[in-house]
């Protein structure tokens, strides 16, 4: 089965400042605010959505193909989703453009300060269906450019392709009947709890309207394991122990790759959302995003336990 990613592409440049910013911050001169702070050195780790995805799909021995755009720095993230059998046919380049970017220093006490900068996230990704078949094909349309976001879910609703979407850090961006609209016909809507709230805020949709839109609601909740949501009641999804706790970072774009697996080989939606917290016990026990490497000995056995606690 073909799967497509849709999201971001970015560089994610993470620094680490030997003090607190509260001790440099006047709060009394906040209307005046110029500050500096010396970090201990800079560590750039490959992110964005699409990328986090579509690496956690390929450590599971899946081709996806990533639809989303890179700037003139992006040769080397490029090569790296090559390298890892990730399409990016409908990768689009921008020379005018850098790498969407996120740029993130955390003090002594896990203060962060972060900016990002979008660059070629601005623009589109170059996805032309031709040839693609819908009945063995499946999609995520993942936070990222808000054309992407806005139009691919009723391009694949004509195209009669299966989509779940996700719209995550999007929503800042994304009107009330934006989401009503991407939502509508999903195979399911994923978010966190939080992610959730907000979208029944703007939406002004209850669960049950949510309902009315999708098939189904999943929803991640941390160390708390995740709620699956269809209208005949709610399936509780347990955490996956992990072997070590190093960075959550990009455990729900783990979950996202296995839940896109598990979705791909046929499984029920209770299933997937399994292999999807299976997955995500690997990402949290690295320090990046697309750090993680799988042992499939390993990782069956992980799953058959968190299916034994799920019976």
């Amino acid at each position: 089965m073909q799967i497509y990613v849709s999201g971001s592409l970015a560089y994610d440049r993470i620094m680490n400042f030997d003090g607190r910013f509260s001790d440099h911050i006047l709060p009394d001169k906040i209307h005046v605010l110029n500050v500096c702070f010396n970090v201990n050195g800079l560590q750039e780790k490959l992110g964005g959505t699409a990328g986090n995805i579509a690496y956690g799909l390929a450590q599971l021995g899946e081709s996806p193909t990533v639809l989303a755009s890179l700037g003139r720095d992006g040769g080397r993230y490029l090569e790296w989703m090559k390298s890892h059998g990730i399409g990016v046919e409908c990768v689009r380049q921008v020379e005018e453009e850098f790498t969407a970017g996120a740029y993130i220093t955390t003090d002594q006490s896990d203060n962060q300060i972060t900016g990002f900068n979008p660059g070629a996230m601005k623009f589109s990704c170059c996805f032309e269906p031709e040839g693609l078949d819908p009945r063995n094909s499946l999609a995520i349309v993942a936070p990222g450019n808000l054309e992407d976001l806005t139009q691919l879910p009723p391009r694949f609703r004509q195209l009669g392709l299966p989509f779940i979407f996700d719209p995550g850090q999007s929503l800042n961006i994304l009107s009330g009947a934006q989401l009503k609209e991407s939502i509508t016909g999903a195979l399911a809507l994923i978010s966190n709890d939080y992610e959730l709230e907000l979208i029944t805020r703007k939406t002004g949709l209850d669960l049950a309207g949510l309902l009315g839109l999708t098939s189904a609601v999943i929803t991640t909740k941390g160390d708390q394991g995740s709620v699956l949501q269809r209208a005949g009641g709610q399936v509780f999804i347990p955490v996956v122990p992990a072997s070590q706790v190093k960075d959550p970072t990009g455990a729900g774009d783990a979950y996202r790759g296995g839940l896109l697996k598990g979705l791909a080989q046929g499984l029920s939606l209770e299933e997937s959302c399994l292999w999807g917290a299976t997955l995500a016990s690997y990402a949290v026990a690295s320090y990046g995003t697309q750090e993680y490497r799988l042992d499939q000995g390993d990782f069956q056995g992980r799953l058959a336990r968190a299916k034994a606690g799920l019976a």
